[in-house]
C-alpha cells in the first residue's frame, strides 16, 4: 500500500474537496480520484462519501480515520529519523593513517580543521593496512606515503626522512652513518618495504622480522640491545631513553601525503576536509 494514497485521502477530507486536495498535493483531480478508489479496493471499504456539503468520510471511513492518521505519522517520522541520519552520516570524517602521523602530523591539521568546521566528527583509524580501508570504505581519506595508494588521488604535503635507531653509545660522535656501517650489527626488519632497495639484507650480522605496526617496540628492542632498525623520523620526534637518531646518507626519504577515491560521491564532511587540506598547501585542481 503506498502512504500517497492515505495522504492524498486525508487531504481530500481536510479540504473537503478532491479538486482541492489535488491541487494541494499537485495531482490532477482525476489522479487523486483513482488513487482514492485504489486505495478502497485495497481496504475492502469505502472511505469517502460525497455529500452536499463536499467530500466526507463514511462509517467505515470514520472507523479506520485514526489509524490512517497514524500511517502518515509514522511515515513522516520515519523520513525525519532517516534525514537525521543521513545529515549525521554527512558529518562524519573518517581518517585512516600511520602511528607516526596521527601522533605528529594530524593533531594540528584537525584542531584548525575543527575550528571552522566544529559540527564535524572524525574517527581516526591507526594501522597500515591503508589501501584496503579506502578501497572498502572503511576510511574516507588516508594519510601515507605514495607507495600503497598510486591508483587514488594522492596529493603529498611533507617530506619525511628515513633514520638509524641505535642504542645510545653507538656510532658516539658521528653525525651520520653510511649503510655499510650498520651491516655488523643485528637489524630489525619492520614492515618498512621501501627501505628494501636501500639495503643489501644479505649483509648484516642478523635479521630480525619484526611485523608490527608499532614502531615504538622496534624502539625498545634497540633500547635492549637487540640490534639496530631504521624508521621514518616522525617516529623519532619525542625522545627515548637508551637510544639514538642518525642521520642516514645517502638520505632516505618517504613523501607522505593525503590520499581519497577518485570519481566518488564524498561526504560533506569529507569534501570540506579535502578542500580544507589543499587550501593549506596552495593546490589547486587542474
Amino acid at each position: 500500500m503506498e502512504t500517497l494514497k492515505i495522504r492524498a485521502l486525508l487531504s481530500a477530507i481536510k479540504h473537503k474537496s478532491l479538486s482541492k486536495a489535488a491541487e494541494d498535493i499537485s495531482y490532477t483531480p482525476s489522479a487523486l480520484s483513482h488513487m482514492a478508489d485504489s486505495l478502497e479496493s485495497e481496504l475492502g471499504v469505502q472511505l469517502l462519501q460525497r455529500t452536499p456539503l463536499g467530500v466526507e468520510l463514511t462509517e467505515d471511513g470514520l472507523c479506520l480515520y485514526e489509524n490512517l492518521l497514524a500511517v502518515a505519522k509514522a511515515e513522516k517520522e520515519l523520513f525525519n529519523a532517516a534525514e537525521k541520519l543521513s545529515a549525521k552520516k554527512r558529518q562524519e570524517l573518517r581518517i585512516g593513517t600511520y602511528s607516526s602521523v596521527s601522533q605528529y602530523v594530524l593533531p594540528e591539521i584537525l584542531k584548525n580543521f575543527k575550528e571552522t568546521n566544529p559540527n564535524v566528527q572524525v574517527s581516526i583509524h591507526v594501522g597500515n593496512d591503508l589501501r584496503s580501508w579506502l578501497e572498502e570504505g572503511i576510511a574516507d581519506i588516508v594519510f601515507a606515503d605514495f607507495g600503497p595508494l598510486e591508483d587514488n588521488e594522492w596529493i603529498p604535503i611533507m617530506t619525511d626522512p628515513f633514520v638509524a635507531i641505535v642504542p645510545h653509545g653507538t656510532f658516539k660522535g658521528k653525525r651520520f652513518v653510511v649503510p655499510e656501517e650498520l651491516y655488523p650489527y643485528a637489524y630489525i626488519s619492520t614492515n618498512e618495504s621501501c627501505l628494501r632497495k636501500y639495503f643489501d639484507e644479505s649483509r648484516f650480522k642478523e635479521i630480525i622480522r619484526f611485523d608490527s605496526v608499532d614502531d615504538i617496540s622496534a624502539i625498545s628492542m634497540v633500547n635492549e640491545g637487540i640490534g639496530i632498525t631504521v624508521l621514518p623520523s616522525l617516529v623519532f620526534k619525542k625522545q627515548y631513553s637508551g637510544v639514538r637518531a642518525i642521520t642516514l646518507k645517502p638520505a632516505i626519504t618517504r613523501e607522505i601525503g593525503f590520499s581519497y577515491k577518485k570519481n566518488h560521491s564524498h561526504s560533506s564532511a569529507t569534501s570540506a576536509f579535502i578542500a580544507y587540506l589543499k587550501k593549506q598547501i596552495g593546490y589547486y585542481d587542474k
